[in-house]
């Protein structure tokens, strides 16, 4: 089996898999205050700083969520409640996660105004930027990492620019497809929040983390006990916070050899389908080596899913948070045609790879097109 699918989601590895079971005997509430809840509160501490420690931030900036989209949604629409009386202009892109945008659509029906930048080949332009950031920009909301074309946007450039237009402007970062394929720290993204998922990077489903940056506080979404520094209330989900620290461990050890890996997989399969006319690569000018969009003239994506999963080779035709709804506009936002962006496929690795398995991924295509 090839699995080429890891912006979808990615298995668990087995030192993952130990810690995530060997936590279910901490099964006492980390709030309770006996040995057995200072015991498992113990456990997290070590975990929040594990998770701290590959951002380069302070144990108490990390607040633990139920995954990407609520860290996306706490950020966004706490961002911008703190913020509305000061202004009612953000910035954001025409190529934002679900997560993301839906929060936007919610705001702009709550009297903000959102502006959406253009991401067309996958850049951003900075004379965009300077011409829609203003003094009444509250916040910014820009995704690191395309989840669609591998896409790097300067969020750097883009918080520079704003904050010069408006030094209280908020920057907020999904980061969770850059996260564990680059070096991710806010600051130098000149980001107060960044959101991070656990199981895009070998983790459990179901838990994750918003980055806060320290000072910054945000009104929360979920009211109760006020875990999470008031800001996510819930008895935290103590096996998958463990088994993702272990996550973030890992990732960030495997880091530099992830990167090279996954960039000799993309490297190798644009090189076996070079000289395929048939086959086109969408490529942003600045592209993570773990996505890879590919159009496939010949056969519309489902199609081409469909032959491919019979040879046990596993990819995608966009984003699986998005095929629920229809299809996303992210590719449209790339600047493809319809019938482009219904022979356009999507492969996405992981450190669990392997060059070889790029070049059978290849070689098989080739086979397919005759």
């Amino acid at each position: 089996m090839i699995y080429f699918d890891n912006a979808a989601s990615t298995p668990m590895t087995e030192g993952v898999k130990r810690v995530f079971s060997e936590s279910l005997e901490l099964f006492a509430n980390p709030s309770s205050l006996h040995r057995l809840g200072f015991d498992a509160e113990k456990e997290m501490k070590k975990a929040r700083a594990r998770v701290a420690a590959t951002l380069s931030a302070r144990e108490d900036e990390i607040v633990f969520t139920s995954g990407g989209t609520e860290a996306d949604n706490l950020a966004v629409l706490g961002a911008a409640e703190k913020m509305r009386r000061r202004g009612n202009r953000i910035l954001s892109t025409d190529s934002e996660h679900p997560a993301v945008e839906m929060c936007l659509k919610k705001l702009e029906g709550e009297g903000f105004e959102v502006i959406r930048l253009s991401t067309k080949k996958g850049a951003l332009s900075e004379e965009e930027i300077e011409e829609a950031a203003n003094e009444k920009t509250v916040l910014a909301a820009v995704m690191r990492t395309n989840n669609e074309t591998g896409a790097v946007y300067d969020v750097p450039a883009l918080s520079r620019i704003v904050k010069r237009k408006n030094p209280d402007c908020l920057v907020f970062s999904d980061c969770v497809q850059a996260y564990g394929k680059e070096r991710i720290s806010p600051a130098r993204l000149g980001a107060d929040l960044v959101s991070i998922s656990s199981h895009k990077i070998h983790g459990p489903k179901g838990i994750g983390a918003l980055y806060v940056k320290k000072g910054l506080s945000l009104p929360p979404l979920l009211l109760g006990g006020g875990q999470e520094r008031g800001l996510r209330s819930g008895t935290e989900n103590l096996p998958a916070i463990l088994a993702f620290g272990e996550a973030c461990r890992e990732a960030d050890l495997a880091l530099d050899e992830a990167r090279d890996q996954m960039k000799a997989i993309r490297e190798a399969i644009l090189s076996t389908l070079s000289e395929e006319k048939r086959v086109r690569a969408n490529l942003p000018p600045a592209a993570s080596d773990s996505i890879l969009s590919l159009q496939v003239d010949a056969f519309p994506s489902e199609v081409l899913l469909h032959m491919l999963s019979q040879r046990e080779i596993f990819v995608s035709s966009g984003s699986a948070c998005s095929s629920h709804s229809g299809k996303s506009g992210v590719l449209s936002a790339f600047g493809l045609s319809s019938r482009e962006r219904d022979h356009t496929v999507r492969l996405s690795f992981s450190r669990l790879n392997t060059v070889e398995e790029g070049i059978t991924f290849a070689s098989a295509l080739k086979e397919i097109l005759g």
